[in-house]
């Protein structure tokens, strides 16, 4: 396969995490706990077997850039805890929309702290987003009993997590791609830990979590980090709209979930200004 195929079979690949999440028995917080702990376990075999030498420098790596690195790995944490979790609550659809409003949230993140300018027309992209959050939660109760929009407001807290990562991750941008991909995962199975400890993951479903790990962690970011040597960030970003188009398709087929209306505007709404401020960067 040629670099944007690749890139695109990974994406359609995470398109349907959602659907194995729930097939496996665990928590959303299971969820994320075996996708980070067994990925972590298996990239470092590789490395090991593979480009052991790569690990040489890992002491002081560790040492000078601890801060990022804990950051990133708590928000790799967070964000994977949440989203899964939202999949538990509601419809694949309205969890996978919402959760796109991620880009934008970091273009808020990078404007606020660390200092990147933003037009009227970047500001307009980020309320037609909101507005497009809004939306989907208009057909719901606000009310935390309330599963759909608990749901709802589990994955938009997951999507300022994942906002967080790249914000964070122009700080390593000189580290390894595996060496980092490492450490952020088995940073964030140590930060996960005491909570699975103390809440437990559920009885898992080995099948459904081995291709979590395997296809959904392993191969398919294997298949896009290895695209990304061929095709240009900005080509890979806009491949990655896959992602929700085809999370809401495989929920149809398997679950039979249909999109009410109001998702559908205003999940267009925030793939739509996303996507926008991906073109225009």
């Amino acid at each position: 396969m040629n670099g944007k195929a690749k890139i695109a079979v990974s994406i359609l690949i995470w398109g349907s995490v959602g659907i194995f999440a729930r097939f496996s028995g665990l928590s959303g917080l299971g969820v994320a706990f075996a996708r980070v702990s067994l990925g972590s376990i298996l990239l470092a075999v590789t490395i090991g077997l593979l480009e052991r030498e790569k690990f040489s420098g890992l002491p002081v790596l560790i040492k000078t850039n601890w801060r990022p690195l804990l950051t990133l790995g708590a928000s790799l944490a967070l964000n994977w805890a949440f989203l899964f979790t939202a999949f538990n609550y509601t419809t694949i659809a309205n969890a996978v929309l919402v959760y796109y409003t991620a880009p934008v949230i970091a273009t808020l993140i990078s404007w606020r702290f660390l200092g990147e300018e933003m037009s009227a027309g970047r500001w307009g992209l980020i309320g037609m987003a909101f507005m497009g959050v809004i939306l989907i939660m208009s057909g719901q109760r606000l009310n935390l009993s309330n599963r759909d929009f608990l749901g709802i407001v589990l994955a938009l807290i997951a999507a300022f997590f994942y906002a967080l990562i790249p914000n964070f991750g122009r700080f390593l941008r000189d580290v390894d791609g595996k060496v980092l991909t490492f450490l952020q995962l088995a940073v964030a199975s140590f930060v996960l830990v005491p909570v699975v400890l103390v809440r437990g993951t559920g009885t898992p479903v080995w099948w459904a979590v081995l291709v979590l790990v395997l296809v959904h962690t392993v191969l398919a970011l294997f298949l896009y980090m290895d695209g990304l040597k061929e095709v240009e960030v900005n080509e890979a970003a806009l491949l990655s709209y896959l992602d929700p188009m085809s999370a809401v398709i495989y929920a149809f087929f398997v679950f039979g979930e249909v999109p009410e209306v109001r998702t559908a505007v205003g999940g267009a709404l925030i793939l739509l200004a996303s996507a926008l401020d991906v073109l225009r960067k």
